[in-house]
């Protein structure tokens, strides 16, 4: 067939008619064999006749002319004539090619060469002489080693030369001595001295026989599988490869006719082209033989040829017999690369279990091939549980199956069942991937059922991430599962299961990929099948991640919201962490690793809270979990999320139903008072006092403080200004639950201090106290503040007091208390109202030391103060110097309270003048009277602000009352910068803030107003009090009303005080034109002071 073949492709006519050149090797080499062997007859030399027509021949060979081209387009015979004659060439070529290896002194045919031809010199030594018989004997061992080799048509084959083995050293010297005195007898009997090497040479290699035929043997399997191989090869149309292989060896035959043998070849991937296996499967079939190739390890030069019977042997025969399995497993194995255009490599196997006393199990790993270092290709890909012919799994075609190692560095190849195979454990226990399962260690039966296991399960897991374009899980541990009968509810109702797993090292992924995947419909739909962390010392694995899932898989039973989760058990706190993990994968752009959940309810409480640290990662931050908080919260099933923030990727995350507010309902102290911290954090956030990374405020100490106040202190985290959360306080007093805030200074600039109260902390109503007064006291109780201290003017820190108040406001009894309590204290008073007539102190004008109600007494009485303070200055002058508090007891005079109402509405002056074209008398009057009130106006306000600034180290206190003041009004005094920054300030009431309490805490002011509008108003007598240079404080002020308890109780205790005289301090009257009214000057008021039975009303 391959000749028809040949001529088919034969060259052109002319070189077909072209005259046939003879080579004349064939003659000359034959009659010097005839003469040869006639001389070597007749005992003469004939050895160097052969060798010298040899040489002849060699030189004189010439190449035949042929007239085929093989499928690579080189010439070649095209009949058999042609093919013996090129034969006939290459073989008289060949002769000469090996004669230095053939004698080579290492391989014992030379020794046995020099044998044969110390035998031949022998022959002519008795008639020719010792010459002769060197000269045949040289001949002859150059001729053996000379020898030709059989010539290759495609593929040449060789006998592997044979070299002296050390372990036969002392069979060879035996042998040896035995032909040396063999020797050594024919020569005494013969006299022949050749025969005594002859025989030694004879001898000394025949221990080395069965290498030898052991090498042949070789050889012609070699040349058989070259013959085989060449047929088909030559057979083709066209060549499958660039260059045809130049050299086979190592054939090894199966018992089923299985044949595997190494291929020398110019590159070796062409050949694991399917195309080229398919070309040659084609011809191979005709011979019903079946071929595919495997690379060779790491060897680019050379391929593994398989050649095996269509038809195979049963599985359990095959599995026996090394080579047959071999083959047929490289055949497999060209066949899933093929199908998944894979580079494949050669089988080598290891026996590690029989059957009946024959090889059942191996194991198998690759040598070579790019397939060689993804074992998760062949997982994931040759075992997919098909057995579609060419298309199916690998070993279906031969009935043997296949369970890759978990570790994913060999494979495991038996038959029939693995509790009928007797394993080698000492073998098989070395193959055993520790990490996959320490447990089944000497047991490989049980090892290799829980790897087909979790074969199985890998199969799952493909089709499960297949969606989400993951790879399947690397490895499963199964030796660190915590099965269901470890992880029960304690009620009973529902139980999980959790599996740690491995993720592939190819790909970069990481296990936050895997958990943002839902798989629960690939395992039947199940209540909870969710992939978390997996950590270890606090630290996170990317490449490991757990798996847990209900038991059953549909569990009713089984909470899936944190509402409903109670209990404090490892079953309850892993599914905890499972619900918040799945909350989060399913939220944030990247899945988050949650920590270990513990429940911070004691049982039986009625509601849960759940605490676990969480991990972000991806670049996600805490600022988009606080963006997604309405989605996780609905997702995790929780009425209640707190959070703490530790950095901008961890966070701690407390979430559930309730957050008990009795310290016994905890299970911890300190979880307690940390939530309640929290919970304050919380209230900032929802107020938006959060920064771009998403903390806000932290609480750092909540404290019990004085009453029923608590002292919260917050740290204001980086990217928040003070303004910007103080604008915030309202929100968060409302998400918080608290009706009262009031800020107080903090020792740290990013420290913001509260004092804060579920209800509104001061009574509605605070009676008078006037036996908190005592004699020669330095400070005047007025009120009770938020905390439940008195509210006391002290004049060492604040040297003198407004008190303004929106009408209605009760600012009066602030100015009556203030007085009663400086005449209680051993004060002198001085009293003044031009614009009321001071009608509310009446009842106090028989004890104070002036009491004037009219513009003029009013400039008298200023008057006498300033001079009054001039005084003690001279007198603290000629008694050393200081202040009033450091003159002797028997010089230092009482302290002096001058107290003026409506100090505003005296200020402000009268109407410009009147015009008076028609020189009206009564208008000059009326202008004279105004010019003359308005100067008494300006000389009050220069005593009055020198008082102010100067009067504090001479024992004298200004208190200043005022209806609600507009933001200019103290601007009329002279110096009023300096004026204005020596008063305290008291404003009752809800009104602008603008001139009642300093600018520096207008801001704190309006914000306490607002809050108090809130919280249903501001009642009689409420108001704020700043104290010089402090903040303001909510104040309910003394109600000096009627009563036991009030105005009489007061003037009870007093004792009528003798006047001052201010005749002196009087203003001189205007001079006024005609019959001018004089009443105009001083308006006497003489009304009653009135007090509202029902202490409602609080006017006095």
């Amino acid at each position: 067939m391959a000749y028809s073949r040949s001529r088919n492709r034969s060259r052109s006519r002319g070189a077909q008619n072209a005259p046939m050149v003879a080579s004349p090797h064939t003659p000359i080499l034959t009659v010097g064999v005839l003469v040869a062997v006639g001389l070597s007859c007749f005992g003469l030399p004939g050895m160097p006749v052969l060798l010298a027509a040899v040489t002849v021949a060699w030189l004189t060979a010439r190449a035949p002319q042929l007239t085929g081209t093989d499928p690579w387009k080189r010439t070649c015979a095209n009949t058999p004539a042609e093919q013996r004659r090129d034969t006939s060439y290459k073989w008289m070529r060949s002769w000469f090619r090996h004669l230095s290896r053939n004698l080579d002194p290492r391989n014992p045919m030379a020794t046995l060469t020099v044998g044969v031809a110390c035998l031949m010199g022998a022959l002519v030594w008795a008639r020719c002489g010792a010459w002769w018989a060197w000269a045949n004997m040289v001949s002859t061992l150059i001729l053996i080693g000379a020898r030709p080799t059989r010539p290759a048509r495609l593929i040449a084959t060789g006998q592997r030369p044979v070299t002296w083995a050390k372990k036969h050293l002392a069979a060879i010297a035996m042998c040896m001595l035995t032909g040396l005195l063999a020797g050594l007898a024919l020569w005494m009997v013969t006299d022949n001295p050749w025969l005594i090497p002859a025989m030694v040479c004879l001898w000394a290699p025949l221990p080395m026989r069965r290498a030898w035929l052991a090498v042949r043997r070789q050889a012609k399997l070699d040349r058989e599988a070259a013959a085989m191989l060449t047929g088909w090869l030559l057979a083709l149309d066209k060549a499958v490869v660039d260059q045809p292989p130049y050299r086979l060896d190592n054939t090894v035959h199966g018992e089923h006719g299985e044949i595997v043998c190494r291929l020398a070849v110019s590159r070796a991937q062409p050949w694991q082209d399917k195309q080229v296996r398919d070309l040659l499967r084609a011809q191979a079939n005709q011979s019903n033989m079946d071929v595919a190739f495997v690379l060779d390890g790491d060897d680019t030069l050379h391929v593994i040829c398989n050649l095996a019977p269509l038809e195979t042997c049963p599985p359990d025969e095959l599995i026996a017999d090394e080579t047959g399995l071999r083959c047929r497993a490289n055949m497999e194995t060209a066949r899933l690369g093929f199908n998944y255009n894979a580079y494949v490599g050669d089988s080598k196997l290891k026996q590690v279990g029989e059957r009946d006393g024959r090889p059942a199990c191996w194991v198998w790993r690759m040598h070579g091939g790019t397939a060689n270092s993804d074992w998760e290709m062949i997982r994931r890909d040759w075992l997919r549980g098909s057995s579609a012919g060419e298309l199916g799994d690998w070993g279906t075609l031969i009935g043997v199956t296949m369970i890759v190692d978990p570790g994913l560095d060999h494979a495991w190849l038996y038959t029939g069942e693995l509790d009928t195979i007797g394993f080698d454990e000492d073998k098989a226990g070395q193959e055993h991937t520790q990490s996959f399962s320490a447990n089944t260690m000497g047991d490989t039966a049980a090892y290799l059922r829980l790897a087909v296991r979790a074969q199985d399960d890998m199969n799952l897991w493909e089709d499960a991430l297949a969606g989400a374009k993951l790879p399947a899980p690397m490895q499963i541990l199964y030796d660190r599962r915590v099965g269901a009968d470890r992880l029960t509810a304690q009620d009973g109702r529902w139980a999980l299961e959790d599996t740690p797993m491995s993720i592939p090292t190819k790909g970069g992924y990481q296990a936050a990929d895997y958990m943002r995947v839902d798989v629960r419909p690939a395992f039947g739909d199940s209540t909870i099948a969710d992939l978390i962390g997996m950590s270890a010392n606090g630290k996170w694995f990317t490449r490991y991640m757990r798996f847990v899932q209900t038991v059953p898989a549909n569990s009713p039973n089984t909470p899936v919201q944190l509402r409903d989760l109670v209990g404090d058990g490892p079953a309850e706190r892993l599914l905890a962490q499972v619900i918040i993990s799945r909350a989060f994968a399913q939220t944030l752009k990247h899945a988050a690793y949650v920590g270990p959940a513990t429940q911070c309810a004691r049982n039986g409480m009625g509601w849960t809270l759940w605490r676990t640290r969480i991990t972000l990662t991806g670049g996600v931050t805490a600022a988009d979990t606080r963006k997604n908080q309405p989605r996780l919260q609905a997702l995790m099933g929780a009425d209640t999320v707190l959070w703490e923030y530790e950095d901008a990727g961890h966070l701690v995350l407390w979430a559930g139903n309730g957050c008990g507010t009795d310290r016994d309902e905890w299970a911890r102290a300190v979880e307690f008072e940390h939530a309640q911290r929290l919970r304050l954090d919380e209230a900032w956030a929802s107020a938006k006092a959060v920064n771009r990374d998403g903390v806000s405020v932290t609480t750092l100490s909540v404290q019990p403080a004085k009453g029923r106040l608590t002292r919260c202190v917050f740290r204001i985290p980086p990217g928040l200004g003070r303004d910007m959360v103080v604008s915030r306080l309202d929100g968060f007093c409302t998400a918080a639950g608290y009706a009262y805030s009031k800020l107080v200074p903090g020792q740290n600039a990013d420290e913001l201090v509260l004092l804060v109260c579920e209800s509104t902390p001061l009574p509605d109503r605070a009676p008078v106290d006037w036996s908190l007064a005592s004699p020669e006291a330095s400070v005047l109780p007025f009120g009770v503040l938020d905390d439940g201290a008195l509210a006391v003017f002290d004049p060492s820190q604040s040297p003198h007091l407004l008190a303004s108040g929106t009408t209605g406001s009760g600012k009066s009894s602030v100015s009556v208390t203030l007085v009663g309590m400086a005449l209680l204290s051993g004060w002198r008073v001085l009293v003044t109202d031009p614009s009321k007539g001071a009608n509310d102190f009446k009842p106090l004008a028989p004890y104070v030391d002036a009491f004037e109600p009219s513009l003029p007494g009013c400039y008298a009485l200023f008057r006498y103060a300033h001079e009054e303070m001039r005084r003690r200055v001279r007198l603290i002058g000629e008694h050393g110097g200081g202040d009033w508090s450091t003159l002797p007891d028997n010089v230092r005079p009482p302290r002096l309270l001058v107290f003026c109402d409506e100090f505003n509405s005296l200020l402000q002056k009268e109407r410009a003048n009147i015009a008076n074209a028609n020189d009206d008398p009564d208008v000059d009057n009326a202008n004279a009277l105004a010019d003359w009130r308005n100067g008494l106006r300006s000389s009050i306000g220069l005593y009055a602000s020198n008082l102010l600034t100067q009067a504090r180290s001479a024992g004298i206190t200004v208190v200043l009352g005022a209806q609600q003041l507009n933001a200019g009004d103290l601007d009329l005094l002279p110096n009023a910068g300096t004026a204005k920054g020596m008063l305290a300030r008291v404003f009752l009431g809800i009104g602008n803030t603008q001139g009642n309490v300093s600018q520096a805490n207008e801001r704190e002011a309006n914000r306490l107003h607002a809050q108090a509008a809130r919280t249903g108003g501001m009642p009689k007598g409420r108001g704020l009090f700043e104290n010089l240079g402090r903040g303001v404080d909510m104040v309910q002020c003394f109600w000096p009303g009627k009563g036991d308890g009030g105005l009489e109780a007061l003037t009870s205790r007093l004792h009528p005080a003798t006047p001052v005289d201010l005749s002196r301090y009087m203003p001189p009257e205007p001079e006024l034109t005609g019959l001018a009214d004089q009443t105009g000057v001083v308006a006497p008021v003489s009304d009653p002071v009135v007090v509202d039975e029902s202490g409602q009303d609080w006017e006095i």
